[in-house]
């Protein structure tokens, strides 16, 4: 297995040059004849973000500043998340013609669209970070903990994201049961609300989501100007470490199939 999995990156390796070439190609395409152009990496969920902090906070009668910090940090990794797992399901399928021409480790597909997501964000991050600041956030040396967190929920998400790629090569439906089951999971991930909020059994049904501690990791220096307590720091790396070689089994275990299937 081991051999494999360093089999696998040598070959990623090797092919960077069109890793990095679908990695472009998705960001242009994305925005090209667009007259705000990368701003839309801002504005759409700037706005999102904005309408839901006003609505949620006036609910839950809560200062609008202080809610829009929490909301904003608190859906930041959540995008990226989301964006990773969504459009990485579909990375064979829409490559399908490119799959069928050339050989290409299978890799480079939800990778490129994982690593277009990621800087995607990143660009979001250092915009909405300026606007967190500005009405109320806090300015921290935890603040530096910030690219840890990006690489261990860039991990997670790469790991789910791989699995259910090639689910969805299998079981075409599932590009639309994923969108349902996102939605589901967004109203059980602590975005919204606070964890401590929760009692009983749905306290402990969502503490058992496996996406609630990247939340933290974000959370934690954006809002409260600390490093993420230890244990969820380490409770993230396990799952990160978990889904991501889950995912590498997975992609080794089927890879030859996935051309036969498409």
């Amino acid at each position: 297995m081991i051999e494999r999995i360093v089999g696998l990156v040598t070959e990623v390796h090797a092919s960077r040059a069109v890793l990095w070439r679908l990695v472009r190609q998705q960001l242009i395409l994305r925005y090209r004849r667009t007259v705000l152009g990368y701003l839309w990496t801002l504005i759409n969920p700037l706005l999102m973000m904005s309408v839901m902090a006003m609505v949620f906070a006036t609910i839950f009668k809560e200062d609008v500043k202080v809610f829009a910090v929490f909301l904003f940090a608190g859906m930041i990794p959540w995008n990226c998340f989301n964006s990773i797992v969504v459009q990485s399901s579909g990375a064979f399928i829409n490559n399908e013609g490119l799959i069928k021409k050339i050989y290409l480790p299978k890799a480079v597909f939800p990778l490129s669209v994982s690593v277009g997501v990621i800087i995607d964000s990143l660009l979001s991050f250092v915009a909405l970070f300026a606007i967190i600041i500005a009405v109320g956030g806090t300015f921290s040396t935890a603040l530096f903990f910030i690219p840890v967190a990006y690489v261990l929920l860039f991990m997670f998400s790469l790991g789910v994201g791989l699995v259910l790629s090639i689910v969805t090569v299998f079981f075409r439906d599932m590009q639309y049961v994923l969108q349902i089951a996102m939605q589901g999971l967004f109203f059980l991930t602590p975005i919204l609300y606070k964890s401590s909020a929760l009692s009983g059994a749905v306290a402990d049904f969502v503490a058992l989501n496996p996406v609630v501690p990247y939340i933290e990791l974000f959370r934690a220096p954006l809002t409260q100007g600390r490093v993420p307590d230890e244990s969820v720091i380490v409770q993230a790396l396990v799952i990160s470490l978990v889904a991501f070689f889950v995912g590498l089994g997975a992609l080794l275990s089927q890879e030859r199939k996935i051309v036969f299937r498409l």
